[in-house]
Formats: structure tokens, C-alpha cells, sequence
């Protein structure tokens, strides 16, 4: 295959079925589930054949042949790893939100999902326009007009169509099936989106730009009305819900209901004093009410039906003789009405109300039929029948109106106050009022704005953000909660904040009220997005705008921030303006590219476009800057001068560019279950120069955060080498390039877990620290270290390694063989790490101690052994930690804990002079150990346990610790010449411990029962037999007769001989048995 060909195998089918897809898409704007399907279906075969060709190793090899290395066209096949795992991640949350039924979280799913298709398509369209600059570039087209390009302005319907673009052959059938499940969801979004792209923040109307559009007011609206409408810009699509009400079909025409779009009506449909903007009722339907005061309908408590509650159960409430009709026996048929809603505007106008009687309706009757069906996007659960007085039947219908529950109005409206007119304003959403209308019932509220415009110039971007922070908590209602009430993955205030914006609590079945870490990812996402958005709008509504971004502005009635003339020429003068990025002006320069960020975002533009904008304005380190900006990450300075990027808890993309040198990952939460892939990505090219890489992932089982290379950089380039204290240093050939990946070697979540290239190689981190290492052969080998930090790898064998400390890692993978590791490290701190390769578990490997003091590690493939010479003997010998492949990681306590405890068969356990607890597990066991406050643990059922112990210390403290179900007064003591022997009533349990007869330094100093109950060494000779006669007496008499010999009276004035003072026990010995 030429290359010229390989290029169009690839481009060309994706091209071509984009451009395919946005055709249906555009064409199935309102077309629904079907036509969003067979869009995915249709064209998910060509897109999966085509990026099969990213399989191919060789191929940016080949197209660099042709379009030169560094090209941007390379970052479209680099990004996909990363844009696959982004997809399954939110493919496996939506899944789990329908496995759940929770019709919030599937709403949530959705959009974010919805969210990641247009990430993924904005990225391809950027980087196939640049392909085609580059083909033209290098006369493979005549032109870039006749290049593959698309547009970017893809719709809702055309998102969904394209769920299986980033689909592997692995993960299509899933995918589709997402897109299958998902499709009334994207009805409902898509009926709301106006002629809205994707990228941006919806704005009035719908029309929102190029971004997914939110409903939103218009100039003609009530003062608080349109609070959705894109309130904040970034956060991409309304949270729906249901609700339901009973709606009777008065024509018998069908029940007719209208969608939830732009033009729907507001109605309070859950008496929080909040209308939301809903699906509704159609020409010729009614809705059944309870209205005994005749008053007007105001909320849903009036209908029939609620969020969870069906209508007709809460009708039936009413059939007092519980005959299952509704009619005028009943004393509430009186009371009923129903609500013709002539205009479609959801409020309750005069003449508008009718009692069933005005209608003819004699009775309803309650067997509803439980059905599942969709009409215009809202849901109908169930349907029966209500009769005329002339009796004919028509259909009722329990309908579920799909509503948004953050486009929405306040039911009461507030007069904003003459003070608060003057003040900066941000749109309402959820059971939010706009901030004006706040403002005129809060005064906290109003002096915490008048504070924010009131800030100077020059004034520090992390004092503005707190100030506009505390606006936006005390607007909430949550500056008093304390962070860490809502558990400890999110700030309560964010999720607060979050839930009062969107008009929805959270809440889970699995974790309730408080998010675990895969929910706070994405609320605190939601958080961050929404903060951004209200910053940039309160500070170009302040004096800061003047000095710091006065080429943007903010237009109150689109909810959007705006260039005061075209985007680019705006740019391009603000940042000239500014001048060069130092540390005294980061906060001016911070503040408008945020705000730059926000109006790039209304407009729905790509980041990697924004970049290129920034670049052509100033230079490539603000570049990287402002790319850093649009990826939701700080920048600031540190204490070297040196400009660094820190990320959230949230997972980020980060751009290392020229003159950014610290990226910190600042990753505190990942998923225990180890299920989330979600991840940091390092973007790093051939001269971005010297940076440093800091990332932890501490409460993560599998930590999935990425070190992506940029074309010119490939494996073989690579040169790494490990710090004493745990860093990794990664070079790649190019002058002044360096990569610090902080901790890498010192802690499993630390740095990274992956590094990809750009020809598709990708490398694990046991495959990274082995790129550090130095390797023996297959052979037997004797390698040594030198005190610094190194890795070795024997390569298999029978291999003996001797280092010197400094932070070593001794690398071991199934069937390497023999391995004797000899490491004493006299460092202060030593950290040196025995690290296991793919296919040994920490469940295959066995721990054992050896007679040398040494610790004995198989993974359970024959001729596999590690040894750990005099491990059990000091702290600085061994390792401190043994690291799997899978990030488990045991530390220097565990492998001691696991090297003294036996197992079921018969074992032979050495200890050493430290304490410590062994623990046989039963068969026929034997323990050596040299005291240092031992504690030998014996269970009923063990089998035989025999106790060598010699403790040299001065005060003995060793226990043997007996376990439930043996008592005091089941255990028996006898001696076997110079041991001591328990037993515990139950056949085949004895303990022996050894030379307890020569005196307290042998054996144990205490028993210990399971009740608290505790025996001394003396208790235990008391409880042994009495002296019997044997010729041993001869000896104790003699000993005493010749005591009396030294006219001996009372025993304590006893003058002892001093043999026999330093040596009872000896001679007591010889009687007992």
C-alpha cells in the first residue's frame, strides 16, 4: 500500500462517513430514535474500518514521509487512545445509570456522554483541516478545498449518530447499544438544542451560538423568566426529569402531547415555587385537577400525579366506596375539574376550568392498563378509559411530562431594588432567582458583589476567585456548610451549589445523599465549568474589565460573552496589550484568557483553534498557556520563576509547550472499584525543554494517567534513569528535553501509569521501569549496584543482584527462576522496591522466612524463587515495598506480617530479635525466633506448635496468645524434660515450648486467653505436677541437708552456695516431668 493510499484508506472513510452522518443528522434534527440509530449503524462499519489502519505501527512512520514530521495532522491518531477510554468510561456510566433506573442519573449519563462525542468530533474536525493543509502542502491534493474536510458545527442528532466513531471492533456492540438505550433521552435534548453545534453554552433561545443549546428568556420575558437558557454558558444540556400528571383525551382524537423544546411552557410541577419548562398537554386534552375552592392551578400538587407517585394511585384516593369508578357517589367527583389549557401557556387563565359535569363526564374509571409508550417525548406508564354521559368511552393516560428541572422561573417575581439594578447579573437556573432578584432579597448578598466590583486593578486572580466564589455560595444558600459534610470526594459547597443550579438533589442508590468518587468527578466538573463561566461574567460587568479584558463583553440578554469585534483581531489586541507573560502581571493575563475562554466556548470554537489564535498573537509559551486555560487547569508561577499547570481532582488534559515547566496532575480520588479509567493526559513534544510532571492518585486502585509523547519522539529515543528519591528522569534525544516524573518509582500512584508515542507504541509503567534498568541476561548472573538509585532486571536464571540502596528496584517476571537479592541500604529513609511483572498476582505469591534470617517470596511457578537475604533481621535489609503489576503494593510491615504466618500444612517460621506475630495457621509447625516481645498466636484446632524461643533481653516480654474457644480451665500443663507442654482438651492441639525449664529467658513470659484472662511464668510452674520420687530426690534432699549444714534458720537469710543460687532450675529440672 503507497502512502498516498493509506492516507485516503483512512481519511477518506472517515470523512466520508462524518460528512454522511451529519447529512442524517441534520435531516433527523426532529426525526428521533430511529433515524439517530440507523445514522449510528449506517456509518459505524466504514468508521471502524477506517481507524483499524490505526493498528498499523509503521504508519506515522509512512505519513511522515509524506507530510514531514511535527505536523498537527499527527495529533488526530494520537488522540484517539485517550478519546477511547474517555468513551468507555461515560458508555460504562450511563450503562450503570440504566442498570440503576434512576431516571436522574440516566439524564446525567447521557449528557455527559453526549458531551464526549462532541469532544471527539471537534478534535477530528480540527486536526483533519490541519491533514488537509498538510496533503496540500505536499502536493498529494491540488488544494486544501479538495481535501477531506469537515465542518464543526454538528448537531445534537449528529453527536448521537456518531457514538460508534470512537469504537473499536471490542466495544461497538456496546456502544450501539448505548446509542440505542439513550435515544428517546436525545430526543428530548436534541427538541430543546434550537440549531445549536456543539462546544459552546446554548444562550437565548435556544440558538446559543454554536454550543448545545439551553431554552433561555428573551428581551419580551418577565424580568426572572428564561433562567435556563445557558445561564452560565459552559454547563451542556439541561438535567431532565418526569412528572406525572392524569390527561384525558376530550376529542377522542388520541392523547396529544407536545415536547419539551424551546417554545414549551413553564409550569411548578414540584411546589418548590420554581415553574420548569415541560412538555405539556395538546389541543383537545385536558388535565384532571382537584380544585374544591375553585381557585386557580398553580403547581402540580393540584393534578394528579407527582415525580414518583403515578396519577391514578393518587385518584383512587378518592373512590370512597372502593368500587373502582370515580363518579358522583363518590363526595370528591364534586371537586374535580378539569383544566383545559386553551392557549398552551401552562398558566390557569379564567374560563379555563370545568367541572366534569360541564363536560359530560359521568364516571373514571381506575383499571388502568400499564403500557410503555413515547409521544413526543413523554412517557405514558398507563392508560384506562373515563365515560360520557351519553356513554361513550374516551382515553386517560397517565403521562409523564419530560421537564427540565434547570430551565426554569420563579412562580412569585421579585422587584429588583434601584442598587441592585446597578450591579453585575448572572442568569438564574434550578431554584436559583437571577442575581439581581437575589441580590434585592439578600443584603449579604448585594455587599458580596458591591465587594467584587469595588476590587482594583492589579488585584491577585486566586483574591478575585475567592470573592466571586463567595458570591455564588451565598447566592446558593451554602456558605455555611461545612466542605466535608457531603463525604469526603467532593466540597459540599460545590455540590450544593451544583444542585441548587441544576433544581435537582443528588442522590444515589448506591451511596445516597453523598457522591462517591466517580459522581463527585463529573459534579465537581460541573462545578468548575459553572464557576469559570459566572467569573468571566461578573469581571466584565466590573471596572476589572477596562484593565483587564476590554475587548470582550458580556450581553446579558443572550447569556453569552461576546468580542466587541471579530474573535481573532480581539485577541490578537488584548494580548498584545498585555505584553509578556511574567509573574507580576499573571493575574491580568490569567483572567482574560479565562474570559477569552468563556467567549471561545459561546462561540462553540475548539480549544486547538483558540490555541492557534493565542500563538498568532503572542508566542508559543502563551500558547501553551492559554491551552492550559481552555482545559480548566491554573497557571501560575513558582518559586523558581518557572510557569507550571495544576490540575483539580477532576481529570485533565495538560500541554507541557514552551515555557511551561511544572504540571501537577493533583489527582486526590479515583474509583475504588478500579472500573473508572478515567485519567490525566501529559501532552508533551520534541522541545517543549525541561519539565516537571507531579501526580498522585492516592485513594485509587487503578490509577490510569497518561504520559502522551508528540510526533519525533519514539521508543527507541527514550533514555530513563530513577532518583534516590523515587523521581524518574525521561530524556528524548533532543537537546535541553527533559521529563521529571515525580515519585514515579516511590509510590504506584504516583506519575504515570501509561506512556503512548506517537507511532501507537504504548508502555506500561513496569514497562517504563524497565526501560531504567540494568538487565542481565538469561543466564546466571551476578550484578551489583552502587549506592544510588538503580534498577535491576537478571533477566531470568539463577541471578544474584547485590545493591548498594539509594532506592533500588529489583524487577522479577513469571519464570525468571532464582533471585537472591542482597540489599543493605544505610540511608535515612530507604525505599527500595522488589517489583513484579504482568501474570504474578499478590494472590499466587507465598511468603515465607528462612533459617538465615532472610525472606523467601514464590510466585507459584515451579523453579520461581525470590530471596531477600536477612529481610527478617534489620529494617534497612530487603525491600520496603513489593509493587504488582496491577498497582497492588505490599509494604515492608505487610511482607513481615505475611513472612511470619504459616498456612494449613506444616511450616517452619524463623524470627528474629524485633518483635513480632506469628501466626502457624495449624499443621505441625515450628517457630524460631530470638524474643523482642513476641507473640505466638494458637487457635483451637491447630494441630502441634513447638516454641523455640531464647530472648537475651534483660525483661523478657514474649505472650503466647490463645484463641477463642480454649479457656483456662481446658488447658493442661505438664513437662517433657526440659520443655513445657500445653494442651487444650482438643485432640492433637499441643504447644511445646521448648528449654522452658532452663530458666525465664526461655519460652514464653505470658499466656493470654481470649477472655482477658492472663497467666504468668510462675502460674505455669505452679501448674506443673508434683515432684514424684525419683533418684533425682537424692539430690534435693542432699541440697537440703547441706543448707541445714550451714545452720540455715529462715529462708530468706538463706546463704544459698552460689552454684546453686545461679542454676535452681537445673536441679529442680532433673525431678520434674
Amino acid at each position: 500500500m503507497t502512502e498516498t493510499n493509506l492516507i485516503a484508506s483512512y481519511f477518506g472513510p472517515i470523512s466520508d462517513s462524518i460528512s454522511g452522518m451529519v447529512s442524517i443528522g441534520t435531516t433527523a434534527a426532529g426525526g428521533g430514535k430511529t433515524d439517530l440509530v440507523q445514522a449510528a449503524v449506517s456509518y459505524g462499519a466504514v468508521i471502524i474500518s477506517g481507524q483499524s489502519v490505526i493498528t498499523d505501527n509503521n504508519y506515522l512512520g509512512k505519513l511522515s514521509t509524506v507530510i514531514g514530521s511535527g505536523n498537527a495532522a499527527y495529533t488526530l491518531i494520537n488522540s484517539f487512545p485517550t478519546q477511547l477510554r474517555t468513551m468507555s468510561t461515560s458508555i460504562d456510566y450511563y450503562n450503570e445509570a440504566v442498570a440503576s433506573g434512576n431516571q436522574g442519573a440516566i439524564s446525567s449519563a447521557g449528557q455527559a456522554l453526549v458531551r464526549d462525542v462532541a469532544t471527539v468530533i471537534n478534535t477530528m474536525g480540527a486536526t483533519i483541516a490541519s491533514v488537509a493543509d498538510a496533503l496540500a502542502s505536499a502536493g498529494i491534493v491540488s488544494s486544501a478545498a479538495a481535501a477531506p474536510v469537515i465542518s464543526l458545527g454538528l448537531s445534537v442528532s449528529a453527536a448521537a449518530g456518531l457514538f460508534v466513531l470512537t469504537a473499536t471492533n471490542a466495544v461497538v456492540d456496546a456502544v450501539k447499544s448505548a446509542a440505542a438505550e439513550i435515544g428517546s433521552l436525545l430526543d428530548a435534548i436534541n427538541s430543546q438544542s434550537g440549531t445549536a453545534g456543539m462546544g459552546g453554552a446554548g444562550g437565548s433561545g435556544g440558538s446559543g451560538g454554536s454550543g448545545v443549546g439551553h431554552p433561555g428568556g428573551s428581551d419580551a420575558s418577565p424580568p426572572e423568566s428564561g433562567a435556563g437558557g445557558g445561564a452560565l454558558g459552559k454547563y451542556d444540556g439541561p438535567p431532565l426529569d418526569s412528572t406525572s400528571p392524569l390527561v384525558l383525551d376530550l376529542t377522542g382524537s388520541g392523547i396529544n402531547l407536545t415536547p419539551l423544546n424551546t417554545s414549551a411552557p413553564y409550569f411548578d410541577l414540584n411546589n418548590d415555587g420554581f415553574a420548569r419548562q415541560t412538555g405539556w398537554i395538546g389541543a383537545g386534552m385536558g388535565l384532571l385537577c382537584f380544585d374544591p375552592d375553585d381557585r386557580a392551578i398553580t403547581n402540580i400538587t393540584q393534578l394528579f400525579g407527582n415525580e414518583t407517585t403515578d396519577g391514578f394511585d393518587i385518584l383512587r384516593k378518592l373512590d370512597a366506596n372502593h368500587d373502582n369508578i370515580i363518579n358522583a357517589s363518590d363526595p370528591a367527583f364534586a371537586s374535580l375539574r378539569v383544566w383545559i389549557d386553551t392557549n398552551g401557556n401552562a398558566t390557569s387563565d379564567p374560563g379555563e376550568l370545568y367541572t366534569l359535569g360541564q363536560l359530560g363526564i359521568a364516571s373514571i374509571n381506575l383499571n388502568n392498563t400499564v403500557v410503555s409508550e413515547s409521544i413526543a417525548g413523554n412517557r405514558i406508564s398507563s392508560v384506562s378509559s373515563f365515560t360520557l354521559t351519553d356513554g361513550t368511552t374516551h382515553e386517560i393516560a397517565d403521562a409523564w411530562f419530560t421537564n427540565s428541572t434547570m430551565n426554569t422561573r420563579p412562580v412569585t417575581p421579585v422587584e429588583v431594588t434601584a442598587t441592585a439594578a446597578t450591579l453585575p447579573q448572572l442568569a438564574g437556573a434550578g431554584t436559583l432567582r437571577d442575581l439581581r432578584s437575589a441580590m434585592s432579597l439578600d443584603p449579604a448578598l448585594q455587599s458580596l458583589v458591591q465587594a467584587f466590583v469595588a476590587q482594583p486593578s492589579g488585584t491577585s486572580t486566586s483574591s478575585i476567585e475567592a470573592a466571586a466564589q463567595a458570591i455564588l455560595f451565598q447566592w446558593a444558600g451554602v456558605t455555611s456548610l461545612a466542605p466535608a459534610s457531603r463525604g469526603g470526594s467532593i466540597d459540599a459547597r460545590h455540590l450544593g451549589f451544583v444542585e441548587r443550579y441544576l433544581g435537582k438533589s443528588f442522590n444515589s442508590t448506591g451511596d445516597g445523599v453523598n457522591p462517591g468518587i466517580r459522581a463527585s468527578s463529573y459534579l465537581e466538573q460541573s462545578w468548575n465549568d459553572l464557576f469559570d463561566a459566572a467569573l468571566a461574567r461578573l469581571v466584565l460587568q466590573s471596572p476589572l474589565a477596562a484593565s483587564v479584558a476590554p475587548e470582550f463583553r458580556y450581553d446579558a440578554s443572550t447569556d453569552t460573552v461576546q468580542a466587541t469585534a471579530t474573535f481573532a483581531p480581539a485577541l490578537g489586541a488584548a494580548l498584545q496589550r498585555l505584553g509578556t507573560l511574567t509573574p507580576a502581571n499573571l493575574a491580568s493575563w490569567d483572567l482574560l484568557l479565562r474570559v477569552a475562554d468563556a467567549a471561545r466556548f459561546d462561540m462553540g470554537m475548539s480549544t486547538s483553534l483558540f490555541e492557534k489564535y493565542v500563538a498568532a498573537a503572542t508566542n508559543d509559551t502563551i500558547a501553551s498557556v492559554a491551552n492550559a486555560i481552555a482545559a480548566g487547569l491554573q497557571i501560575s508561577f513558582d518559586s523558581s520563576g518557572r510557569i507550571q499547570e495544576t490540575g483539580s481532582t477532576i481529570y485533565h488534559d495538560f500541554y507541557a509547550g514552551p515555557g511551561v515547566s511544572v504540571l501537577i496532575g493533583n489527582r486526590a480520588g479515583n474509583d475504588p472499584s478500579g472500573t473508572l479509567p478515567g485519567h490525566d493526559v501529559f501532552h508533551y513534544s520534541a522541545g517543549d525543554g525541561v519539565v516537571e510532571i507531579r501526580e498522585s492518585d492516592p485513594n485509587s486502585s487503578k490509577p490510569a494517567n497518561t504520559l502522551q509523547f508528540g510526533p519525533g519522539i519514539d521508543p527507541s529515543s527514550i533514555r530513563a534513569k530513577v532518583l534516590a528519591n523515587g523521581d524518574m528522569v525521561l530524556t528524548d534525544g533532543v537537546a535541553g528535553d527533559q521529563i521529571t516524573l515525580k515519585g514515579e518509582f516511590r509510590d504506584a500512584g504516583a506519575g504515570v501509569q501509561f506512556v503512548q508515542f506517537a507511532d501507537g507504541t504504548t508502555w506500561t509503567k513496569y514497562q517504563l521501569i524497565q526501560a531504567a534498568a540494568l538487565s542481565g541476561t538469561a543466564g546466571n548472573d551476578k550484578l551489583y549496584g552502587t549506592s544510588n538509585a538503580e534498577v535491576f532486571d537478571g533477566k531470568g536464571g539463577n541471578d544474584f543482584v547485590q545493591g548498594g540502596g539509594g532506592g533500588d528496584t529489583f524487577l522479577f517476571d513469571a519464570g525468571y527462576g532464582k533471585l537472591e537479592i542482597s540489599e543493605a541500604d544505610n540511608g535515612s529513609n530507604p525505599y527500595n522496591v522488589l517489583a513484579f511483572g504482568p501474570g504474578i498476582s499478590a494472590s499466587s505469591v507465598s511468603v515465607r522466612t528462612n533459617s538465615n534470617s532472610g525472606i523467601v517470596l514464590t510466585d507459584g511457578i515451579a523453579g520461581d524463587q525470590i530471596t531477600l537475604d536477612l529481610a527478617m533481621l534489620l529494617y534497612n535489609n530487603g525491600v520496603q515495598a513489593v509493587r504488582f503489576a496491577d498497582n497492588t503494593v505490599w509494604t515492608q510491615q505487610q511482607l513481615l506480617r505475611m513472612a511470619t504466618t504459616g498456612t494449613a500444612a506444616d511450616d517452619k517460621i524463623y524470627g528474629t530479635n524485633h518483635s513480632e506475630v506469628f501466626d502457624g495457621k495449624g499443621g505441625n509447625d515450628y517457630i524460631q525466633s530470638q524474643g523482642g516481645g513476641d507473640t505466638f498466636i494458637f487457635n483451637a484446632g491447630y494441630g502441634k506448635l513447638e516454641i523455640s524461643e531464647y530472648d537475651s533481653g534483660k525483661t523478657p516480654n514474649n505472650v503466647l496468645q490463645l484463641g477463642a474457644g480454649i479457656s483456662t480451665s481446658s488447658v493442661s500443663v505438664r513437662t517433657s524434660g526440659k520443655n513445657l507442654v500445653l494442651t487444650d482438651g482438643i485432640a492433637g492441639d499441643q504447644i511445646t515450648l521448648d528449654s522452658f525449664m532452663y530458666g525465664s529467658s526461655y519460652g514464653v513470659q505470658q499466656v493470654q486467653f481470649a477472655d482477658g484472662t492472663t497467666w504468668s511464668r510462675q502460674q505455669l510452674l505452679q501448674m506443673t505436677p508434683a515432684l514424684t520420687a525419683t533418684r533425682a530426690d537424692t539430690q534435693v534432699d542432699n541440697l537440703i541437708a547441706g543448707m541445714a549444714s550451714y545452720g540455715v534458720e529462715p529462708a530468706a537469710s538463706s546463704q544459698t552456695p552460689y552454684t546453686v543460687q545461679q542454676q535452681p532450675q537445673v536441679m529442680l529440672s532433673a525431678n520434674l516431668h
